[in-house]
This record gives structure tokens, sequence and C-alpha cells, in this order.
């Protein structure tokens, strides 16, 4: 549809893909829905012509595609968290069994503090065996 904004200054509309501001005499061309109508006649601030809208999704697949590319890059952003998270742990040394750990270390004959660190006495046991 074609909006011209009849009035001295700038004036704003709501459209399906936001709010637009028209400059005094200046048309353009929007998809209003039609739940806009009686706030856009009741101004009295603009000229229409043209069709109102009546289903948002249908008159704007591109906020649509939009919608399902950002669930994607959620999803993917996501992934990439766990993988990073995982690394860490990893790095960390929070994915070793501290009992194995320890009775590895009382078989090799390592002493060590009862509060060390399992990537610490991991350290320890990997010197031991090489």
């Amino acid at each position: 549809m074609k909006i011209t904004n009849t009035q001295k200054g700038p004036r704003g509309v709501n459209t399906v893909s936001g709010p637009v501001l028209i400059e005094p005499g200046q048309t353009v061309e929007v998809d209003v829905l039609l739940r806009e109508k009686p706030h856009i006649e009741a101004t009295g601030w603009f000229s229409i012509g043209g069709d109102y809208v009546t289903d948002a999704a249908s008159a704007a697949p591109t906020l649509q595609n939009a919608a399902t590319d950002a669930t994607a890059e959620i999803e993917d952003l996501k992934k990439q968290i766990a993988e990073r998270d995982a690394e860490l742990a990893k790095l960390k040394g929070d994915g070793l069994d501290r009992d194995d750990l320890k009775k590895q270390a009382k078989e090799l004959g390592i002493d060590h503090a009862g509060n060390i660190p399992n990537l610490k006495l991991k350290e320890l046991i990997d010197a031991k065996l090489a």
C-alpha cells in the first residue's frame, strides 16, 4: 500500500517490518497490518492508497526467514559452547577419575597431598611413567 504524509512534519507509521518515518509530502510503499487501520485513519496525517495486510507471515516472508536463520544460528552457537566447555573441562583435568588417579599414584609409590588437583596428580603419574 502507498502512504503519503500530508502534514508539515515527519510522521511515523507501524509497518509489518517495523516503524517507518515518513517525511512531509513523502510517499512510501509499505505493508501495514489491518489492525493499524483505525490508528492511522484516526490521526488524519496520511493519505492512504491500497489494501491493508491481514496476515503478517505471508506479508513478510523475509522476517520469517530471519527468525528461522536466527534459530539455526542459536543452535550452532550452543554446539560451539558445548564443545568449548568440553575442551575447558579437559584442560582443567575435570575429566580425570580421581579414584583411578589415586590408585595409580599409590601403585607407583607417588606421595602427594590429599587436596592435589587431578591435573597435577596426572602430571606426577606421567612423569613417573616417563
